[in-house]
């Protein structure tokens, strides 16, 4: 056992906690377990000491009762005889704020409790409180411990057993909090068309914005802490000359530097930021003219800069490169290019490129998502153009920007934001090969008050708090916070309590009813098809949302933080009605330790006191049961469809109907029977046996090359593996009404006419449907959506077994009743006879090849 009473025993020792990254047990990860809690008990030791050396003197003591107190920073504390400072009872005992008003220089991996009027510092990661043989380290001014030496100390470090034990983790949850728009309006400008921003920079408080106006362009600058504009950068004047801007097609910032790119003034202008925004000198010689090799820039769009070097677009299909060592003022549009990269599609005014240095590489994209990448370890000097070592042609990234700390931000044409970790965003010929540590894709509105989807952004930038979004002609400002989730070997405090949904309290909102708007409807409501009974939830609130038709009882509501870890019991529920959303006044809490559904358990989330909003995909939370075959079928199903309503309608679509209520509900059976259907193992059992089943050991499916062996055309292994997956992880899916004739789809776009809402319970089948959801993935010419072959002969036949031996989710048209829905609310009236069940006996392939090769359940 080494437990250590301090007595001044510590050599040199680190000088800040260290942050784990994952669980190890190798002894340099224990040394370091040893050095952290040596270092933090230093700490402790001296903070109390200085408060002795305050509290000794008598003219800062208060005296009440007969007891001693002192002011540490607005707050009263007892201290004793000797000075020692006493702690009271938090309320509630897991309340940490006494201890780390004292104490700030412990983070949220110290899990700090009272022990004795003194205080117990147990780190979540590696420490316990095994008393005698553990890792933690005590304060105890009650009882002070015997040293070595025979003297008396209220300190005491035990550091046998620090270690990661199995079981135990934790993980970091980052997302965009509140977000601040910044517009034409922010900058005083009249009208929406005076403000055509292009690019944005983050320097400090500052933000730096390139407005292309023909007209009057300029650097807009606004400052975060007031929450104002600047004066704008309109040129400079520098060794006698005045310089003005015509088009700032690039703004990027780097080790306290902007570089500005003006397109029509052929310049690339360098600013001092730590000099009041003082211009240093120009790259370029300020006309198109002149030699491209040596010094003159011919409309540059683009810049891009590390410590070595500068990189700037042109339309001349190459990067030049200059040294930093040249951007100096004697070099003052006379800077000679050092070498140049190979861009041939740089090669039109028109082009809008984003460059971006990440590591050891150059990253240019396009706005096409084309992605070139360049390494930059070793440039040699040269007139020859260096090609790229990577051309992506469809990277579904518009843009890249690395931070200050090597945290790389991506942008997606589909609006998302990716956060990796330094070192980790890697390039295949397909697109990113690495899995994001985050995505963003949501923000929360203050001037709307609600949560917004983020846009596809034509620039990004970011410093340790903020990212810097620019979305259409707006730039977006959001705040990026962060949770903290541990995983303890040990079990929760309370059992998860049975939630009351007749409460008083409780507010209660229907769903889908045949009242509700079209405005409603399409912007409302949002949901995943395997999340059909789940729930929200808020830093003030716990929401509890079935989009089920039908009630269901004996439930579960369990969470998950993030993506991994285990499912946490938040409470129960004994009946739930279908349709019906439910808000209750329950909250998490710091340092809690909550029951998860592995026994002995617990998970304790730290930083909720601290982050402003919590978005609703944050925290994924479902409804289970142990008893409800119902919820059994609808509920964490491998397809994971965002379902969202579309705002398609006559006056502008087309062949399309406005959504109402029965069509809306309508739609939600479907999508799970739908779902069900390709989460089952015979689907799953014939797209990975297609030509020997379904095939009839002739056919492959195809793509829109057709039926050859081809790319695109005929399936490998290699494509029944990848589009498998593709069809369980497509994301959103508008849903809608047509009114063609049978249904269209594409894209996001996914509707059908009204006589396939009623006749899906009978002979019509899930064939339409199956369609044009395969359009979201190939053309008539291929498999997804073609009438003979592939996807929708193969749904319709196994919707219709799984009909017949009624195993869908729903089987019964009255849970919904659609046939008797108000005609004013449907656009077309009900054909009775397609409400026609088929005859007794009726049978098709999938029924006959199922009955003679069953599929055990899994």
């Amino acid at each position: 056992m080494k437990k250590t009473l301090l007595a001044g025993l510590l050599g040199s020792v680190l000088a800040a906690p260290y942050a784990v990254a994952a669980p190890a047990h190798d002894a340099v990860s224990e040394q370091q377990y040893v050095a952290d809690m040596q270092t933090m008990h230093r700490m402790m030791n001296e903070r109390i000491e200085e408060l002795r050396e305050y509290a000794s003197h008598e003219e800062n003591i208060i005296h009440r009762n007969e007891r001693r107190f002192i002011m540490v920073d607005g707050r009263e504390y007892e201290v004793g005889e000797n000075n020692y400072l006493y702690f009271d009872i938090p309320r509630p005992f897991h309340n940490e704020e006494m201890f780390r008003h004292i104490f700030g220089f412990f983070n949220e991996d110290w899990e700090l409790s009272l022990y004795a009027r003194g205080m117990v510092a147990v780190n979540r990661i590696y420490g316990n409180y095994d008393y005698g043989n553990g890792c933690l380290m005590e304060y105890n001014p009650s009882r002070p411990f015997t040293a070595a030496d025979g003297s008396k100390t209220p300190f005491s470090l035990e550091i046998s057993t620090c270690q990661v034990d199995e079981g135990r983790s934790h993980q970091t949850l980052r997302y965009l909090g509140k977000g601040t728009p910044i517009t034409h309006e922010t900058f005083g400008y009249a009208q929406s068309g005076d403000f055509i921003p292009e690019s944005v920079a983050l320097h400090g408080d500052k933000v730096y914005v390139g407005n292309t106006h023909s007209g009057f362009s300029r650097i807009d600058r606004y400052d975060m802490r007031t929450q104002k504009a600047l004066p704008p950068i309109t040129g400079f004047t520098l060794n006698g000359q005045e310089e003005t801007y015509r088009i700032v097609s690039d703004v990027t910032e780097h080790n306290g530097r902007l570089f500005v790119a003006s397109l029509s003034s052929n310049r690339v202008d360098v600013y001092d930021l730590n000099n009041n925004d003082e211009i240093i000198m120009s790259l370029g010689t300020g006309v198109y003219w002149g030699d491209k090799f040596v010094d003159a820039l011919t409309h540059p769009y683009s810049v891009a800069a590390n410590d070595e070097y500068v990189f700037v677009a042109d339309i001349t299909g190459k990067i030049s490169i200059y040294r930093q060592s040249d951007v100096t003022q004697a070099n003052h549009k006379r800077a000679v290019k050092h070498a140049f990269f190979d861009l041939p599609d740089s090669n039109s005014i028109y082009r809008n490129i984003k460059m971006e240095v990440v590591a050891n590489e150059l990253i240019v994209s396009f706005d096409n998502s084309k992605t070139y990448v360049f390494g930059i370890d070793q440039i040699e000097p040269g007139q020859t153009l260096i090609p790229a070592k990577q051309i992506i042609n469809k990277s579904q990234r518009r843009n890249v920007f690395e931070a200050q700390n090597g945290t790389v931000f991506t942008g997606t044409s589909q609006g998302k934001v990716e956060l990796f970790n330094k070192g980790d965003l890697q390039f295949n010929e397909h697109g990113i090969a690495t899995t994001p540590a985050y995505e963003f894709s949501t923000y929360f509105n203050e001037k709307l008050d609600k949560e917004v989807a983020t846009k596809a952004s034509w620039d990004l930038a970011a410093n340790t708090d903020t990212l810097a979004m620019l979305q259409d002609n707006t730039i977006l400002l959001a705040d990026m916070e962060s949770l903290k989730v541990y995983v303890n070997n040990a079990p929760a405090w309370d059992p998860a309590p049975e939630l009351d949904l007749n409460a008083y309290e409780v507010k209660r909102k229907p769903l889908l009813t045949n009242e509700e708007s079209w405005e409603s409807l399409t912007q409302n409501h949002e949901v995943r098809v395997n999340r059909l009974l789940s729930g929200k939830q808020r830093l003030d609130s716990l929401e509890i949302i079935s989009y089920a038709a039908q009630r269901t009882f004996d439930l579960d509501v369990e969470a998950r933080f993030g993506k991994t870890g285990p499912w946490v019991k938040l409470g129960s529920i004994s009946e739930l009605e279908p349709f019906t959303s439910f808000k209750l006044d329950q909250t998490l809490e710091d340092n809690v330790y909550y029951p998860t559904t592995n026994d002995g358990q617990s998970v304790t989330v730290m930083g909720l006191k601290d982050v402003s909003y919590m978005p609703a995909n944050l925290i994924d939370i479902r409804l289970t049961s142990d008893t409800d075959t119902f919820v059994q079928k609808i509920t964490d199903l491998k397809p994971n469809w965002r379902l969202r309503f579309g705002t398609y309608s006559p006056e502008t679509h087309g062949n399309w109907g406005r959504i109402t209520g029965p069509y809306a509900r309508e739609w939600m059976i479907m999508m799970a029977n739908f779902a069900y259907i390709m989460n089952s193992p015979e689907f799953e059992h014939i797209w990975f046996n297609y030509k020997e089943t379904w095939g009839q050991g002739t056919s492959e499916f195809f793509g829109d090359a057709g039926q050859v062996d081809a790319p695109n055309g005929n399936f490998t292994a290699e494509d029944y593996a990848r589009v498998y997956q593709n069809f369980m992880n497509r994301d959103l899916i508008e849903l809608g009404v047509s009114t063609i004739g049978g249904g269209l789809g594409g894209g996001s776009v996914l509707g059908i006419d009204t006589w396939l809402f009623y006749s899906h319970y009978y002979r019509e089948g899930f064939g339409i449907l199956a369609h044009e959801f395969g359009h979201g993935f190939g053309s008539h010419d291929s498999a997804y959506a073609n009438g003979n072959h592939g996807f929708q002969p193969l749904i319709s036949n196994m919707h219709h077994m799984m009909l017949l031996n009624k195993t869908l989710p729903y089987i019964d048209d009255n849970i919904n009743a659609f046939y008797t829905s108000p005609r004013e609310l449907l656009h077309n009236g009900i054909a009775e006879h397609l409400r026609v069940p088929f005859p007794e006996g009726h049978t098709n392939w999938a029924i006959e090849y199922f009955k003679n090769n069953p599929i055990s359940a899994k």
